[in-house]
């Protein structure tokens, strides 16, 4: 049976995404408008009520008619009005007095109709926190900006925004969910009353259809950012007619403020003792990263003010979420790149950089909770921490070999490694599973290498505590690490053991990094495919030391590097920019590395190279975003807000310089753009605030 609604058609009521089947939640009214005489086409039920007026004498009537400020006020911005652009409205509708004070949005869904939704400003002054002063507003905003940019971790950072949001609405629980890679809510920071049970803790594990099974339900978050469910036992009030007339297929209201939930998760609310909820979406680059969200055991509304500033909270939270976490791979790089110089030390002294890897174990295991750690490598295992053994391992490393060829991380939130044949049939009821979460890089596109970290499951979930995104960013940057460092381990061997030529040139053809590897005489040159896709040039082009040289805008400075490095036997570490054939030329940062022998001066020399281009977007994006906020800083006028304004531009600042110091590589430029595309919603929003709040 086909359906159509005013919210879109629909094949079947089974397909229909939660809150589009032609209802709204009924603390408020809908108008649907068409222009220019602003004649009402369609209507949902609650208007008689709220209007006071028959439904039948409101269809086809004009919103002139009504009585009220409405009319005009809408009539002002119709020229302003953009599809998928709603715009805040504060007016006065129907019969004089206090009743006929309504908030709300208009929406442009065709080029001659309008959407009017509109909800009772006193019911919204009726609950805690709407009737706060709008200076008080903004003061509490100012407190939790800056809570936010104190926090030293995305832990604590999600701790202040429970207690700040919960502070803001009044709401008796507010809870912070991240998405894991999984598409798995974790519960990471809860604020309640003590009339609601903790999530926290008990339940840190959230399954993926909550809040809402449907995958475009999600997509709908990343359009609407803040979505508020008032009465979750209300019935929805239904629009008349089913579609306006002259429509053919009714209209898209994503972006509405009264769109009503699902009957199964409205259901799912009630099952947890909930009555009321607001929700705001967490995005980070285009992806839903997480949610805040707010419980209530009796029915509650937020109004418009109240919205825009939890939308504008959790702008900012992201902002500081981009900061903190980039930072963090910083310092993970940091350290990496300390480990690195060990191994290669150890590599020279001992022989083998694989047994001073695990010397320090804390090192390796702390960082991601983790209770083992196993490194498979060119046929040998070695291990640390409460590491399986036996069959076991067989199992963990058929499961290896069975994953993706993928860059990425292969993770298990709870990995059965018991070896079911070995277990006798008596004893197998009495043989606990030996269940693992597994969290493993791949070192080599060409062997089965791995790099492996274990969690113990928990006993409540059956799942080992969630692998996040911090977690595979930290394991990605070890695998990173290790992998620059086989390419390094790998070309020393080049230069030394020659009969291993055909084999190395294999490990290092397959390395991400550019490199060039040259013995003393070169007589064995070896530019990388990484390199050669780099420069844009032909194995048979870059034969030599000269040749290398020449490819750079800067020839002789390349010959000093390459002479100090040879002659001195020096490390040299500089940034030369690379002539492509096409003409462009790539800033690239030089490493070059002499490799010393025990009976010879001087093996050789192992040039890597890095596209910095990026980096130096960065830095422009960098300049244009402190140059934007010195701009927003001076037009800041000392009236109301004004210290929230200082708030969030030092909240942005704080967020580039973490960036910048951080991550002066291939992330930072995208990054940087992103705090300026959030500095900028958060000062609309503020303005929003400003234009819908009403006169002091």
């Amino acid at each position: 049976m086909s359906r159509s609604t005013a919210y879109g058609h629909t094949d079947s009521l089974a397909t229909v995404p939660p809150g589009l089947v032609g209802s709204i939640q009924p603390h408020g009214l809908l108008l649907v408008l068409r222009e220019p005489q602003l004649r009402i086409v369609q209507a949902s039920v609650s208007a008689a009520h709220w209007l006071n007026r028959p439904l039948p004498t409101l269809l086809l009537a004009s919103l002139f008619d009504l009585g009220g400020d409405a009319a005009a006020r809408l009539g002002a911005m119709l020229g302003g009005l953009r599809a998928g652009q709603p715009q805040a409205l504060r007016c006065t509708l129907g019969a004089p007095g206090p009743g006929g004070a309504f908030e709300g949005c208009v929406h442009r869904v065709t080029t001659d109709t309008v959407v009017l939704e509109l909800e009772p400003a006193e019911t919204a002054a009726q609950a805690p926190g709407n009737d706060a002063p709008h200076a008080a507003l903004l003061a509490q905003l100012s407190a939790a900006v800056q809570r936010f940019s104190a926090a030293p971790s995305v832990a604590a950072l999600a701790v202040a925004a429970a207690q700040a949001v919960r502070r803001l609405l009044g709401h008796d629980r507010v809870f912070v969910t991240e998405f894991g890679p999984d598409g798995r809510g974790c519960v990471i920071a809860e604020d309640r009353a003590l009339r609601l049970p903790p999530w926290l803790g008990q339940n840190r594990l959230l399954d993926e259809a909550w809040p809402d099974p449907s995958a475009r339900s999600r997509q709908v978050y990343l359009h609407k950012r803040v979505r508020v469910l008032v009465d979750a036992k209300a019935s929805p009030s239904e629009l008349l007619p089913a579609l306006p007339p002259g429509s053919d297929g009714g209209h898209d209201l994503t972006m509405g403020d009264l769109r009503s939930t699902s009957a199964a998760h409205a259901e799912r609310l009630r099952e947890h003792g909930v009555a009321a909820s607001v929700v705001a979406a967490l995005v980070r680059e285009g992806q839903l990263w997480g949610l805040i969200t707010c419980h209530h055991p009796e029915p509650r509304r937020a109004g418009q003010a109240l919205r825009a500033a939890l939308e504008l909270l959790a702008e900012v939270f992201m902002t500081r979420v981009v900061a903190l976490e980039n930072y963090a791979r910083a310092q993970v790089r940091a350290e990496v790149r300390r480990l690195e110089q060990r191994l290669l030390e150890a590599t020279s002294v001992e022989g083998d950089w694989r047994a001073a890897l695990f010397r320090n174990q804390a090192a390796l295991l702390l960082p991601l909770e983790a209770s083992a750690a196993l490194l498979w490598h060119e046929g040998e295992l070695l291990r640390c921490g409460d590491a399986p053994s036996g069959p076991a391992l067989q199992r963990l490393a058929q499961w290896l070999q069975a994953q993706p060829d993928s860059p990425l991380p292969w993770q298990h939130p709870a990995l059965d490694l018991r070896d079911e044949e070995a277990v006798p049939d008596r004893l197998a009821p009495a043989v606990p599973p030996a269940r693992l979460g597994v969290l493993a890089v791949r070192l080599s596109r060409t062997q089965p290498d791995a790099l492996v970290w274990l969690r113990p499951v928990q006993a409540d979930t059956g799942h080992c505590l969630p692998w996040t995104r911090s977690d595979l960013s930290l394991a990605q940057a070890y695998g990173t690490a290790l992998v620059d460092m086989i390419l390094q381990v790998n070309a020393v061997r080049l230069l030394i053991a020659e009969h291993q030529l055909s084999q190395l040139r294999t490990a290092v053809a397959g390395s991400q990094e550019a490199a060039v590897v040259t013995d003393a005489a070169q007589r064995s040159f070896y530019p990388n495919a990484a390199f050669l896709a780099l420069s844009g040039r032909r194995r048979d082009e870059v034969g030599s030391l000269e040749a290398l040289a020449a490819l750079f805008t800067q020839p002789a400075m390349a010959h000093r590097a390459i002479g100090q490095v040879r002659a001195e036997h020096r490390p040299w570490h500089g940034e030369l920019e690379l002539r492509r054939p096409d003409g462009r030329c790539v800033p690239v940062a030089v490493r070059a590395e002499p490799v010393q022998g025990s009976d010879t001066p001087l093996l050789g020399c192992i040039f890597t190279f890095e596209d910095v281009s990026q980096a130096h977007e960065a830095n422009t994006l960098r300049h244009r975003l402190e140059a934007a906020l010195t701009r927003t800083t001076r037009a800041a006028q000392p009236t109301e807000g004004h210290e929230l304004v200082g708030a969030i531009i030092a909240n942005a600042s704080l967020a580039a310089m973490d960036i910048a110091d951080g991550d002066n590589g291939l992330a930072a430029a995208p990054l940087l753009a992103e705090v300026e595309a959030r500095t900028a919603r958060a000062t609309a929003l503020l303005q929003q605030i400003r234009d819908i709040a009403p006169p002091p």
